[in-house]
């Protein structure tokens, strides 16, 4: 039977793991909360990588007041070190009587010991409440972690009759004012932004953070360019400060032009192969760290990626608008399905409304 009391607990340690969405990465998003005699007497969150984790953040605020409490976290509280300790010493100094997890970390590293260790030294520990909360909060964590790559949205705006552009590859703006503002604020809560040449050529987006509510927010942007078109007129080449630029190309490249890109701070990355391997960018990716990537244009990158299984979740914005035209490009291109029960099933889907714009997203 569920103790509502630890339910609202939990909950509370939830709404602080909120804080550190966007700025934790690659890290999870942990809240803590520790209470003593119906009381609250420590809080906290994990703010950024390097910085105390929640539960040394609770603990710590709780003091001698944290012996004999219950202690309430989102995830499993690691045992190794990595740039902070182990948060499992800091609960075995503080001796609580009872630890409530939520969810179980999929790190091998941490996966059940750290409730080994508290078991063994005395402590009353239960996990599971919850843990569906946390794989929606941690999705990019756990498919890090997991499949060493990152997690990838697919972004697109569209008329409500597919169309992502017109005939002539118009596409400025499909979508308000109001709904472009929401996709900034969606945009800070991922480590990185990612392009096809095309988006970068046609649209010359600056691919920054640019909501009031991700002051500092920096971005990896990344761009794939097979042929190195990339034009050293660009307006993202004079955002440095909002975070590096990544460009994956084909070998052999254009030496001069590589040059010139370096010597302006960006990144190449020249790959074997006819065309560029999006399964070898992700790897890429995921060896630098990188958790969660934004993909926001243009259609033949977002068909790849869904045609290839790389997609995890489609984010549409909506517009009451008709541009049809056989010529004008879709969100979804490629080769398509023969059968209606062949088609792509989105799961746990979920849509609101700004103005008369719908926003959906569900999960590949």
């Amino acid at each position: 039977m569920i103790d509502l009391k630890d339910l609202g607990y939990l909950e509370m340690a939830y709404a602080l793991a909120e804080y550190a969405k966007g700025w934790a990465s690659p890290n999870p998003y942990v809240g803590a909360v520790v209470v003593k005699d119906n009381l609250i007497v420590g809080y906290g969150y994990h703010e950024k990588p390097g910085s105390p984790h929640a539960e040394a953040v609770a603990l710590e605020r709780a003091g001698a007041l944290s012996r004999n409490s219950t202690v309430y976290i989102t995830l499993e509280p690691c045992v190794h070190w990595g740039r902070t300790p182990p948060c499992v010493e800091a609960l075995l100094r503080a001796k609580p009587k009872r630890v409530i997890i939520s969810a179980l970390d999929p790190n091998p590293l941490v996966f059940k010991k750290s409730i080994k260790k508290m078991r063994e030294a005395g402590i009353k520990v239960s996990y599971g409440l919850l843990a569906e909360k946390n794989r929606r909060l941690n999705e990019a964590y756990i498919k890090h972690i997991t499949a060493h790559i990152p997690f990838v949205a697919v972004k697109a705006a569209v008329s409500l009759d597919g169309k992502i552009a017109t005939k002539t590859f118009s596409s400025q703006w499909i979508s308000s004012t109001r709904m472009r503002e929401y996709i900034h604020l969606l945009r800070g809560e991922f480590d990185a932004v990612m392009v096809g040449i095309n988006t970068l050529i046609k649209d010359n987006p600056r691919l920054t953070v640019r909501h009031p509510n991700w002051p500092g927010k920096t971005l990896t942007r990344i761009i794939l360019d097979s042929h190195l078109r990339f034009p050293l007129k660009s307006r993202i080449l004079d955002t440095h400060r909002a975070g590096p630029i990544l460009v994956f190309t084909l070998a052999p490249f254009p030496t001069r032009k590589a040059a010139a890109l370096m010597k302006r701070g960006v990144e190449v990355i020249p790959l074997s192969g006819d065309k560029i391997s999006l399964k070898k960018v992700l790897l890429i990716l995921g060896q630098k760290n990188i958790s969660s990537v934004f993909v926001e244009g243009g259609g033949l990158l977002s068909t790849s990626l869904i045609e290839q299984g790389l997609a995890d979740k489609i984010c549409a914005t909506i517009s009451p608008k008709l541009i049809g035209g056989s010529a004008a490009p879709t969100f979804l291109g490629g080769r398509g399905v023969r059968l209606i029960q062949d088609a792509y099933r989105l799961k746990e889907t979920r849509l609101f409304q700004i103005d008369d714009e719908i926003f959906f997203e569900g999960y590949v």
